[in-house]
């Protein structure tokens, strides 16, 4: 037993000798940095030029359409990758559009109006409403803020990466902060060390007391422990005796019930019967969660209500001309989107119910001209076929009679033709 205790005595001290003060220093990026780091990634990206519905950004994302939002989203993904920190999908929603996004920021008490008197920072999403119907059409970075003008790098302007400037007195809607909706404010704080220097901590206390103490405490706990066998010992051996059993309390203990865990939405197909619609068309845009079961909040965005409404339960009717992303969002994670296009209604044609027609059992196109004719000089065709046999057989003995009189006087003047003939000749 002593060489035991004293194998496990060394192993201990071992450990301990191990264990020694070791300082860790963790690299966290300051706010400063990776705001820093963001803009410099924006700048970078100036004049890219894309098309309207087409952009690098879209190939990384896995949509292609307007592509400010996955512009904004891009900057924040590549600067999460160069630090090392992940700020996409924890300070920026991992997708959706200006609207969702809006919402995003507005459950976390991060969002802003322009008339709440918030002054932007650097890195904030600026949400713009263009049209002043109270949606948001458009979303870029706040590059930096010079007095009441407000810098700006934003994606998809005109299909290109531009840095722009908006001041209460510019050109409306396009550089007047009157179009400013308002501002998304990422929490810095959640992602950053806070001073962005160094930090040192200790992982373990002073190698003399843990060696005191650890000696100590094994030599208490090996005594502690042979003590507790003995006196085990001698009490199954009582017990035993007696004729008491120890294991029917232990056997008979409650099962453990253990709760099932609520399956995680992991991800979500939308579908459409169609994405072309007309004026005052209505389409249904559904989902499926997967895995199946599982629980999810789902919400419907558009970035353009002009185009389309939205009705509970995903319904879409078009109320005008355009084109308008709609957003489905599942827990403020996962996020899908479809593309709807609406035309003007062709030609205004009164819909009915198509009645059975009759097929047509009159007589052939000719008999009808034939009749036709006939009626134009005053004889009903059908009346006289019906008096067929008062009128047939004494026109047919006319008609042979008229025949064999042209026939006897064409014979007559053969005849009187030789006559003539002959008698010039005598």
């Amino acid at each position: 037993m002593k060489y035991i205790a004293r194998k496990t005595l060394a192993i201990l001290l071992s450990v301990v000798m191990m264990i020694t003060p070791v300082s860790m220093t963790v690299y966290a990026a300051s706010e400063s940095k990776m705001k820093s780091t963001l803009l410099s990634i924006a700048e970078n990206e100036v004049g890219y030029t894309g098309t309207g519905s087409y952009s690098k950004y879209g190939e990384w994302y896995g949509y292609q359409g307007a592509w400010c939002t996955t512009f904004v989203l891009w900057c924040y993904y590549q600067t999460g990758v160069k630090l090392d920190v992940k700020l996409y999908g924890k300070i920026v929603p991992s997708g959706g559009n200006c609207n969702s996004m809006i919402s995003w920021y507005q459950n976390k008490g991060r969002y802003h109006t322009r008339s709440s008197g918030y002054t932007p920072k650097k890195g904030d999403l600026i949400f713009f409403d263009w049209s002043g119907n109270g949606s948001s059409q458009h979303v870029g970075l706040v590059h930096y803020v010079s007095g009441s003008t407000i810098h700006t790098i934003e994606g998809n302007c005109s299909g290109k990466v531009k840095a722009k400037s908006y001041t209460p007195s510019g050109s409306k809607p396009y550089a007047s902060t009157s179009s400013i909706m308002g501002y998304g404010s990422p929490n810095w704080d959640a992602v950053s060390d806070g001073k962005g220097e160094k930090e040192t901590r200790q992982t373990t206390k002073k190698a003399t007391t843990t060696k005191k103490s650890t000696t100590k405490k094994s030599k208490k706990s090996a005594k502690k422990k042979s003590s507790k066998k003995k006196t085990t010992k001698k009490s199954t051996t009582k017990k035993a005796s007696a004729g008491q059993s120890t294991t029917k309390k232990e056997t008979t203990t409650k099962p453990t019930t253990t709760k099932k865990q609520k399956a995680v939405a992991k991800s979500m197909d939308i579908y459409a019967a169609t994405t072309e619609l007309e004026i005052g068309d209505s389409v249904s845009l559904n989902y499926t969660i997967k895995p199946k079961g599982a629980q999810a909040v789902v919400g419907y965005f558009c970035d353009e209500e002009n185009v389309i409404e939205i009705s509970q339960g995903g319904v879409i009717t078009a109320t005008g001309e355009g084109k308008a992303t709609v957003v489905v969002c599942a827990n403020d994670e996962i996020y899908r989107q479809c593309d709807f296009t609406v035309t003007e209604a062709s030609a205004k044609v009164t819909r009915h119910t198509p009645q059975f027609i009759e097929p047509d059992t009159t007589e052939p196109l000719r008999d009808k001209t034939l009749n036709q004719k006939l009626s134009d000089i005053g004889i009903n065709a059908e009346k006289l076929m019906q008096h067929a046999e008062n009128f047939i057989y004494p026109a047919a003995i006319i008609g042979a009679t008229a025949v064999l009189a042209g026939i006897i006087g064409i014979v007559k003047t053969i005849a009187s033709a030789i006559r003539k003939k002959k008698e010039e000749k005598e």
